[in-house]
This record gives C-alpha cells, structure tokens and sequence, in this order.
C-alpha cells in the first residue's frame, strides 16, 4: 500500500486510522500513522543516531588498536587501560550510548513503513532505549561529581574498585526497574506517538526511569563544572584546614593558552548537554501539560538528544584526551619536547592534571620496559599545590 492509497496522507487504511485516533475512550493509540513529512522527520531522528553510533563505535576502535599498540610495545609494562575512576565512567558512558543510538537507529523501520504500531519490535526499541537512556543520564551524573570532587578536594581520583561497584550499582537499578516495569505491565512499551518507549499512561515510571534523571545529571553538570572553570583557571579554592571553606582570588591575567583551553572545556559540559536535554524536555512537558506540540518540534528535540553519543565523543576529544589510552605516547612526545622548549611544561601538565583527574598526567614518558614515570606526576602535583596556596594567601 502506498501513502496515495491511504487516509490523510498515510499509508493506513480507514480502520487503522480510526485507532490512531486519540480519544476519551482510546487516550493511548496502539498505532500511529505517519504521514510523509513525519516518515522523513523520523528518518531524520535515525540518521542522528547512527552518527552517535558510528562515533562511539570509530573511538573505541581506536581504543582497541591503542591497547593492541601498547601490549606489543610495552609486554608486561606498568600500564592500565582503566588508570582511575574517570577512565572507568567514560567507558561505561560511551558503552550507553551506543544502545541509546542503537534505539534511534531502530525508527528506520516506523520510517519505511509508515506504521509505528505494538509489537515485539516496538517493545525492543523501547526496552534498549530505556537502559541506553537512563545509563547515560546516571553515568554522566557520576562523571560530573567525581570530577568536581576530585579536582577541589583531591578525593578519589584512585579509587578503581569503588567507580566499578558504582558502576554495577547504577546496572543493576537499570535492569531492575527495565525489567520489572516491561514485565509487570500490560503494554509497557507502546507508540509515544512517533516511537516506541514507555506508554504514557505509565508517567511515574517515565519520570522515574529517565526524566528526573535526565534533569537532575542537567542541573548537576551546570552547578559543578561551573565552579569547575574558576577553580581551573585558579580564580576558585578550598581551605586546607575547613573542607567546606571556599576561597575566591582576582583573575591571573597571566594565565597561559593549554590552562585557558582547560579551564572552557569546563564550561563545554553543562552548555553541551543543555543542547541535548532541553529541547526534548520542553516538547515533553508541553506534551504532559496537554498542549499541542508540533511534529517538527519532537523530531528536533530527539535529534538533539539522539547526537548524545556525537557530544559525549567531541567532548572526549576536546576535553578529557589523556583517558583510556588516548592518544598513544608517540602521539604526544613532540608536544611535550616543544612546550619543555618554551618553559610552558609546568602550566601544561598543571592543566592537564586538573581536567583529566587521572592519577597520573597525559605527558608521561616510558622507561624500564614501559613502566610509567612519576616525575611528570610529581611535577604536576607540586605545582598544583603551589598555585593553592598562592589562592589562599
């Protein structure tokens, strides 16, 4: 059948069209028809998600290679792929956001068929978007605190066992409340209207299951990496005698480009996922007030929030590069000869330190069979520790 053959510019015959129809004895459609406009607006939702899907997957290959790189460089060397907490939550975090993109991909088929209706397919795309959802709403909330809390107070930054029972803590509330909601309820998983995910009759489990969290990992990014940027660029500090003491100082006008650059990309996290996240909460809450929202302004929300894995990666990029053994050593040997050339090594790896939040810098060299150094490290931290003082005088 072709949308010519349909009703209202659908592909649905009369009587699917009449159970499309919302209603006060049919509040929750099992089926949505889609007219073409709302296939391609869809499309368009999809094809945002295999970008997220293909830049997550693109990086953790050459997270792979990296590790291949280093285990016939360096057998047997002092080296981890998880060095501290922060590795740890970005892996998980890209781990989620492949089944978030996975979930979007998955609006191909309503797309093509110009049907969005229950089903053992609609109950897949919900249950994967449910977990990749909320893994990457609960995982982004881990990263910001332990960053806020590592960086000011010096906490945690090599506690391993604790990230991974965390970690499992944060699976087992996911497979837990996936699992008991599909299972407990009669059509959990249903048309939304123009995908699958939780019905809306179900709206303690939606805010429950993703939307308190959402907004919560959204307030926690712009309340700590905030303060975040002026601790990086030393305008912010903590008193070493009273933990809950702040101190605050003049801007240091002297303050060098690779501090500067950290001290953004600071800002870069709560500005990056307000892009994700308040385009699609406003359509929702529009949606849960009962006012009439706009098909294009749904599909642009979720496109925003379906490139989550794209952000997640740039901001890998851009901000956090010393994690997971990227780059390589080799990659990174030039720029530390060049910044050790122009006395700027100091400021380089007191930056880097501060805004990676791994236990060792990302300019490290290799010795004795690959065992890293720790004059770098120690470097690091002393001068970390000069400047806070230098803050609280």
């Amino acid at each position: 059948m072709t949308a010519i053959d349909g009703v209202n510019g659908t592909v649905c015959n009369a009587a699917q069209y009449a159970q499309s129809l919302i209603s006060l004895n049919n509040p929750n459609p099992w089926i949505t028809c889609l007219t073409n406009g709302e296939s391609i607006g869809l499309a368009l939702t999809a094809e945002a998600s295999f970008l997220s899907c293909a830049s997550v997957v693109i990086i953790l290959i050459l997270i792979c290679r990296n590790v291949l790189w280093y285990r016939k460089t360096f057998p047997g060397g002092d080296w981890k792929l998880f060095q501290g907490p922060a590795d740890i939550y970005m892996f998980t975090l890209f781990l989620f956001d492949i089944l978030q993109a996975m979930g979007g991909i998955l609006d191909v088929r309503w797309a093509h068929n110009g049907i969005v209706t229950k089903g053992a397919y609609c109950n897949a795309q919900g249950i994967i978007q449910q977990i990749g959802e909320l893994g990457v709403a609960l995982t982004t909330l881990l990263l910001a605190v332990h960053t806020f809390v590592g960086a000011l107070w010096r906490v945690g930054l090599d506690a391993r066992r604790f990230a991974f029972g965390l970690v499992c803590l944060v699976c087992v509330f996911i497979a837990l409340w996936v699992s008991i909601g599909a299972s407990t309820n009669k059509n959990y998983e249903a048309p939304t209207p123009y995908w699958c995910w939780i019905s809306p009759k179900f709206k303690g489990e939606r805010l429950g299951g993703e939307y308190v969290w959402l907004w919560v990992a959204l307030f926690a990014s712009a309340f700590l990496y905030i303060p975040l940027y002026f601790w990086t660029e030393g305008r912010l500090s903590v008193d070493p005698d009273s933990w809950y003491k702040f101190h605050t100082s003049k801007p240091d006008q002297t303050v060098e480009y690779a501090q500067r650059r950290a001290s953004l990309g600071m800002l870069l996290y709560p500005l990056a996922y307000s892009f994700v996240v308040l385009p699609l909460s406003v359509a929702r809450w529009m949606l849960f007030s009962h006012d009439h929202v706009s098909s294009a302004s749904q599909f642009f929300g979720v496109s925003m929030f379906n490139l989550s894995g794209f952000i997640n990666v740039l901001l890998f990029l851009i901000v956090r590069p010393q994690l997971l053994l990227f780059p390589r050593p080799e990659d990174i040997v030039e720029p530390e000869i060049q910044l050790a050339h122009d006395n700027g090594s100091r400021i380089f790896t007191d930056a880097a330190a501060k805004y990676e939040l791994s236990p060792e810098p990302a300019a490290t060299g290799y010795v004795d069979g690959g065992s890293r150094t720790s004059a770098s490290a120690e470097m690091s931290r002393g001068s970390s520790r000069r400047r806070f003082d230098e803050d609280d005088v």
